[in-house]
């Protein structure tokens, strides 16, 4: 292949696997397909099921380009990955590769137990190619990076599973692959190594490395994908921008927890550019308008699951689901700074004014961050009916520092009495729960930063 052509190319790839009842059925079938003709049993019925894993896969990977393959367990990624890695041979169709390919497929994957980690260093790094001497020239990097101190001259046997990892990495990177394949490799290890891999896996993309990348943490690919392919059933659901691929795929995730949400596309959008209420400056909105009856239903489910631990309630009104959206579409991904919409649906068993409703965002372990209530956005003056549903759809900017956060909800209406205590209609707890990846630009300190202006001048003073 030309330098201009691309690094990976799929045509057709299908695999199918046959699956039997029980093994004996697997040596029969074997005799009849190489001695059928001579048995007269050629064109007798065959004693397996065919199982397509993949069926006409296509798609193209640039040199240089970061790709993320998402789907659930058993969508055939890493059958994919096998097959373009050389493991595994397709059943149709045809891959096109240039360059050296390392693949970390499988957790200890070319790694003889037995060996130490040195060993396996040189064992690995023979195998991709280099010589003894170019090994040894890497050899310091490839210890460094993987930081495991004297383990490095301990048996492989003797590792953990990050251990395990950090070394698989180390070699598999080092090596200066043309296209490198990543299959969850980075889920066994902590935060810090994580972040260290994925400045890795830039700069190799950056020098013109392709990259092909699984994982279930959506923002993992949203963060080092410029594109990606859903995977379904072992076809191609959808490829292109991996934030919108990773938001459909989202949307599955949703539907396969909650067995009320529909089943189908992700939800017509409707997008305006409606003023928010927020006090200060406004919002731009993004989100669906009026949503549809299977848009309310959509994760209830698992609110409701989660709204059971420590709820109170008086009966005269309930939270029946939270939902929140990114840029039109079910989301718990969200980067630094992205606008979000948080929908509550609130139905009313009593007719009920002077309520107020508020919305917490806070930490896993329980810190308030964020408040947001009717109070605030001065609409306390609304009528409720009962037997009615009603939506309260909020839009707002999310700048947070990156990690997991929850959301609270509550209804309550003020004391009658000065003094006295606010009557709770409705408190859930813990009503969803959503992510923040982190900021490309750099890391913030605290959990969230603050609208805010700055001017410099320069001033002529003297000092004394």
């Amino acid at each position: 292949m030309s330098s201009t052509e691309p690094a990976i190319r799929l045509t057709n790839i299908g695999k199918c696997y046959r699956i039997f009842a029980n093994p004996q059925d697997r040596f029969k079938q074997a005799l009849r397909d190489r001695f059928g003709g001579w048995l007269g049993r050629k064109g007798s019925t065959p004693l397996y099921r065919e199982h397509w894993a993949l069926r006409d896969i296509s798609f193209e990977v640039a040199p240089g380009e970061a790709v993320g393959i998402l789907g659930r367990n058993g969508a055939g990624k890493s059958t994919l990955l096998q097959i373009i890695a050389g493991t595994l041979a397709p059943t149709t169709g045809e891959v096109e590769t240039s360059g050296r390919i390392t693949a970390l497929l499988e957790l200890g994957s070319g790694f003889n137990p037995e060996f130490t980690g040195r060993e396996n260093v040189f064992h690995n790094a023979q195998i991709l190619g280099l010589t003894r001497e170019e090994t040894e020239n890497k050899y310091d990097d490839i210890a460094a990076f993987a930081d495991i101190g004297d383990f490095i001259d301990q048996p492989v046997k003797t590792y953990s599973s990050g251990m395990m990892m950090r070394l698989a990495f180390a070699v598999q990177t080092a090596v200066e692959p043309q296209i490198l394949i990543v299959d969850e490799a980075l889920a066994v290890g902590d935060m810090f190594f994580q972040a260290k891999c994925i400045a890795r896996i830039r700069k190799l993309v950056g020098s013109g490395v392709s990259l092909l990348f699984v994982s279930h943490d959506i923002t993992s690919v949203r963060q080092i994908c410029r594109r990606a392919v859903f995977l379904d059933g072992g076809v191609v659901r959808s490829v292109g921008e991996a934030g919108k691929v990773s938001d459909q795929y989202f949307k599955l995730q949703l539907e396969d927890r909650n067995s009320s949400a529909v089943n189908g596309g992700a939800p017509k959008e409707k997008s305006h550019n409606a003023s928010s209420r927020k006090q200060g400056t406004a919002t731009p909105r993004a989100h669906v308008d009026c949503p549809n009856a299977q848009d309310i239903t959509f994760g209830e489910k698992g609110f409701q699951t989660r709204a059971a631990h420590n709820r109170v309630s008086n009966g005269k009104a309930e939270i029946v689901n939270v939902q929140m959206l990114r840029q039109g579409e079910f989301s718990a991904e969200f980067d630094f700074d992205d606008i979000a919409q948080i929908r509550v649906f609130v139905r009313f068993i009593q007719d009920l004014q002077n309520l107020n409703v508020s919305l917490k965002i806070r930490t896993l372990q329980g810190t308030d961050l964020v408040f947001l209530d009717t109070r605030l956005q001065n609409e306390m003056a609304h009528h409720y009916e009962a037997g009615k549903t009603y939506l309260f759809d909020w839009t707002l900017k999310l700048p947070l520092l990156h990690g997991n956060y929850a959301l609270a909800c509550g209804l309550a209406q003020p004391p009658k009495i000065p003094g006295a205590d606010w009557v709770f209609v409705d408190i859930v707890p813990h009503a969803y729960e959503f992510k923040i990846s982190p900021r490309r630009d750099g890391m913030i300190d605290g959990f969230i930063t603050l609208p805010a202006s700055l001017e410099i001048r320069e001033i002529e003073t003297s000092l004394a």
